[in-house]
């Protein structure tokens, strides 16, 4: 089968949609598909390779909004690229083309959080209008967001492809902690994610005085770059959480790793006590589940998608509630008997979650349009 996958970014830069974008290219190049990716051309990128018998065609970003001219051939258009829709739902009329929209989250009136614009409003009719061009399908991470689909009005058949696990292997804890340098017994709180108003990393660092306060010996790591906006149109905030850090007096004992190379990341993970998701939307939730695979219990703002993977393994509290958020990850890091509980539900939890059945599901979703 030819596959055209379109997407605004893709390796060397490597974020959550990227990540999946990647995994699905080569597993289906693996199983013998002939598969291409198009996306844009970013600094240091060539326009033409092929990797791991994925063949790429980057392009200037704003050649994205022209999609079909570069989908004559393939047998299925599938694209993560809001910049895509408009054209390729004309040319799903005009030439009748299989084109399966997938949608990894829906930002809505909170896309300010993220990239700092002030034009949420504006955004979230766009966003409306850019859901509902013309396509075959959706394809959605989780019924969280295909439920937001249907708020939209999306009358196509909407399937819901859950992630896999990213990694086979994580390190003993002990092994982890040496291999990035942390006193085996300090009590780690980790977080992983892009550092930006809506992933939450400044709720952390408001709590994080008090949590040193009953925890001497804690060490809070994030784990994340900061954004480019030129690429990604996300506004970064380190320099925001260091502040409320300094003013705290409380950045002594906190880490800042930045971009973590792929081969390193399952170490930052098994070396956590406690992993804190403190997101104000997640389509899914990626790293929420790589590090109940390692057995890390979670605790994390109970909204869009995150109960829907965390469930009963983790602990889930409102939303900005800073207090709640304090006493559950000193909670978790205290009782060892509550944290060896919510290790064993949240591998238990993650094993079924499989790259593996996600492209089965992929596969059979495709042949139904082809």
């Amino acid at each position: 089968m030819k596959i055209l996958q379109i997407s605004d970014l893709a390796p060397p830069h490597l974020g959550g949609v990227e990540r999946v974008v990647w995994k699905y290219s080569t597993l289906l190049a693996n199983r013998g598909n002939d598969v291409s990716i198009l996306t844009s051309l970013i600094k240091g990128s060539k326009s033409k390779e092929e990797i791991e018998n994925v063949r790429f065609f980057r392009v200037p970003k704003y050649m994205l909004l022209f999609s079909s001219l570069y989908t004559k051939n393939f047998e299925i258009v599938h694209t993560h690229s809001y910049l895509s829709f408009p054209i390729l739902g004309f040319e799903k009329k005009l030439r009748d083309t299989p084109v399966i929209k997938h949608i990894h989250s829906v930002y809505g009136e909170q896309l300010e959080e993220f990239t700092g614009w002030s034009v949420s409003k504006i955004f979230s009719k766009m966003e409306r209008y850019l859901v509902n061009a013309d396509c075959s399908a959706y394809i959605v991470p989780s019924n969280f967001t295909r439920s937001r689909l249907l708020d939209m009005g999306v009358k196509k058949e909407i399937y819901v492809v859950p992630h896999g696990v990213e990694y086979n292997y994580f390190p003993p804890k002990e092994i982890a902690r040496k291999k990035i340098g942390i006193n085996e017994n300090s009590r780690v709180i980790g977080f992983i994610g892009r550092m930006s108003m809506g992933k939450g990393p400044q709720d952390i660092a408001k709590i994080w005085a008090d949590i040193k306060k009953e925890i001497p010996n804690a060490i809070l790591i994030f784990v994340g770059p900061e954004p480019d906006i030129s690429t990604s149109g996300i506004r970064g905030n380190t320099d925001f959480v260091k502040k409320i850090l300094i003013e705290n007096n409380s950045i002594k004992d906190v880490i800042f790793a930045g971009k973590v190379e792929d081969d390193i990341l399952p170490y930052y993970i098994s070396a956590f006590d406690v992993y804190v998701a403190p997101s104000l939307n997640e389509g899914f939730g990626i790293s929420i589940l790589n590090s109940m695979a390692a057995g890390v219990p979670v605790v994390a703002y109970k909204n869009t998608a995150i109960p829907e993977i965390v469930d009963d393994t983790g602990i889930l509290v409102e939303t900005k509630n800073l207090e709640k958020l304090k006493e559950s990850i000193i909670n978790v890091i205290e009782d060892e008997n509550l944290r060896k509980e919510l290790s064993l539900r949240s591998k238990e939890r993650a094993s079924s979650y499989t790259w593996e059945k996600s492209v089965e599901k992929l596969l059979e979703i495709y042949s139904q349009y082809v």
